[in-house]
């Protein structure tokens, strides 16, 4: 370990531990702001501190707080932020209810603690927290959580800020995927944009952050975000920041009917809940591209999103298949990528119709074994067999048409763009990737494309990169995008694409520091399977998946952090990696002796050349009765 005390001033400390953990003194008694990995304990030394009294947290986070249990032993209290406290002292109750599949939900309550935390105090919105004569002012943060607070007090002569992973240094974001709370809705901004507007009034001369550097030009920083924030609310397309899009959503009751797009290609009309298409073989085959809900309402990720509920497929569309366009056979579906709405009709095409699943390698991984994979939003909860593994910018034959399919990690990292000459027009199959908006030029609204953006999806920025070559390798004269209307398309409309695409690069790489994908990219460690079920006793064994997003070589190193009763090593297992280089780790866990059926978290440490980065990857794993 590498962890540093830098004193600050007289009476403030800070250790470089998997957050700053800050120390404040008074005689032998200390208080901290948050405790990263605990490890402050073994360096008290020469601070004169006997007794760590208080612990106040930030956020909820496992970076800020993993330690605490050990400072808790050694006598200390805690307080956390009032509208956080059930993500410590509840933990396990969240981590037990906590909906996996499809879901929607994209705030980053996922790097919760796994076991309870007991809460002492809490750090009410707006009131004032003493100790030994400090006066902490607490202040809403909202943004990186939703939960934040900020504290505000006067140490040594000067008033400062305790900002947590609001913002750092240089008008910076910590991390841009925090953004997120809504699926590809980022009200995040819109949160940071009010809570530094309100920093800025508290006239600090300092703030410390959870992470970096102390920001010390405070109102130049706090202008510089603010200016980096309101770039990416003027991208407009895919950037919904003040709340979701409202689309209408006429409903061709009692059931909805396709639109043929031309004699061989069939769409299911922009009212159903995903847009799926059917391409006619002149011997009766039909293949599908996705397969999904008839209708929007079937989603229940609204009012009605209740605790563990998955999807319930309704059949649709097959009827009107067989009677109206002599279909005999639903031959092929042919997924463009793994989304719940696009998918969840898969599996009751393959085990009532026997219907054949063909899928691109990066697309299939995930729909077979979504167990695996669940840390990935809206997954499907049921495997679909994958019977031929397409590989990126292979070429296959079905009937009459021969098509190209294309790794395109666009809306999310397992996505595939796919094309074919159908009825003598260029065709391409976009999934959830490319759209047209209206977007406000010379006093005019002009509808203009552009490619969608959900970060939780798992992104770096050149997928978007490589979503621009696919769509001129494919040069399309016609669109069949997931949702909405069909498009046409011509150079014109790809050059909108692409320099949307530049824009919005240009927009997150001001917001955060380089290397940008480092914190950008929220899945650069993934530990696989994410669900797991076992009997008492057996070990189990995970692969982390890590990325080395730094711009040079970089020594990994992870260990399995276990619930309670499980057996893991101790021992650090270790990987090199190259800049933009990827790899695997093997870990193992055995289960206790004993089963209570209660689905727990078990997360990986992880360390980059000897920097602990905390407890970065977490599954769920549940021991059967």
């Amino acid at each position: 370990m590498t962890e540093k005390l830098t004193k600050l001033s007289e009476h403030l400390y800070r250790l470089d531990d998997t957050c700053n953990v800050y120390l404040i003194t008074d005689d032998d008694h200390g208080l901290l702001i948050d405790t990263g990995s605990g490890a402050i304990l073994d360096h008290l030394d020469g601070t004169g501190v006997r007794q760590i009294e208080w612990v106040l947290h930030t956020h909820h986070h496992r970076d800020q707080c993993a330690g605490t249990p050990r400072l808790q032993e050694h006598g200390a209290q805690v307080a956390v932020p009032e509208y956080e406290r059930h993500l410590f002292d509840q933990a396990e109750l969240f981590w037990k209810t906590r909906r996996t599949y499809d879901n929607y939900n994209d705030r980053n309550t996922f790097f919760a603690v796994g076991e309870d935390i007991p809460v002492d105090e809490l750090l009410e919105d707006y009131e004032v927290f003493t100790w030994r004569g400090y006066e902490f002012h607490i202040l809403p943060a909202k943004g990186h959580t939703l939960g934040s607070s900020a504290l505000i007090v006067t140490i040594d002569g000067r008033r400062i800020a305790f900002t947590g992973d609001l913002m750092a240094a240089g008008g910076k974001l910590y991390q841009l995927h925090a953004m997120e709370y809504h699926y590809g809705s980022m009200e995040g901004i819109l949160f940071t944009l009010q809570s530094i507007q309100a920093l800025g009034k508290q006239r600090i001369e300092a703030g410390y952050p959870s992470h970096g550097e102390p920001i010390t030009a405070v109102a130049d920083d706090i202008d510089k975000l603010q200016r980096r924030l309101m770039d990416c609310v003027k991208l407009g397309r895919g950037m919904r920041v003040a709340g979701r899009d409202s689309i209408p959503e006429p409903l061709f009751l009692p059931e909805s009917k396709f639109i043929p797009i031309s004699r061989h290609l069939l769409w299911g009309g922009d009212w159903t809940c995903s847009n799926f298409y059917v391409i006619l073989s002149d011997s009766g085959k039909a293949m599908f591209v996705d397969y999904g809900h008839a209708f929007f309402p079937h989603m229940h990720i609204s009012a009605d999103h209740d605790g563990l509920e998955t999807m319930r497929f309704v059949e649709h569309h097959l009827d009107e298949l067989r009677e109206d366009y002599g279909v005999t056979e639903f031959d092929l579906v042919v997924p463009t990528h793994i989304h719940d709405d696009h998918t969840c009709g898969i599996p009751f095409l393959q085990r009532h119709h026997d219907t054949k699943c063909w899928a691109l390698e990066q697309v299939g991984q995930v729909l077979a074994d979504p167990m695996a994979w669940a840390s990935t939003p809206c997954t499907f909860n049921k495997p679909i067999r994958i019977d031929r593994w397409l590989g990126d910018g292979e070429r296959f034959q079905w009937q009459e048409y021969e098509f190209e399919i294309y790794f395109a990690p666009g809306q999310t990292e397992f996505h595939s763009v796919f094309a074919a000459t159908i009825d003598d027009r260029r065709v391409a199959f976009t999934g959830d990737n490319y759209f047209l908006a209206d977007v406000l030029e010379g006093g005019k609204l002009h509808q203009r494309p552009y490619q969608t953006t959900v970060l939780r999806n798992s992104f770096q920025l050149s997928m978007h990169q490589r979503c621009v070559e696919v769509m001129r390798e494919i040069g399309p004269e016609l669109i069949c995008p997931g949702h909405r209307d069909v498009l046409s398309c011509c150079k014109e409309d790809l050059d909108y694409y692409c320099d949307f695409i530049q824009r919005k690069e240009r927009s997150f790489r001001e917001l955060v520091a380089e290397p940008a994908d480092h914190f950008i990219d929220l899945f650069w460690a993934r530990l696989l399977p994410y669900l797991t079920v076992v009997s008492a006793g057996e070990t189990v064994e995970y692969r982390l998946l890590l990325r080395n997003n730094l711009s040079r070589a970089a020594t990994y190193e992870a260990r399995l952090m276990a619930p309670s009763g499980w057996e893991t090593s101790s021992e650090m297992a270790r990987l090199q990696l190259e800049p933009g280089g990827c790899g695997e780790l093997r870990l193992a866990a055995t289960a206790p002796r004993q089963s209570d059926n209660v689905r727990r978290l078990m997360t990986a440490e992880i360390s980059i050349d000897g920097k602990s980065q905390g407890q970065i990857s977490e599954a769920l794993v549940t021991v059967k009765n």
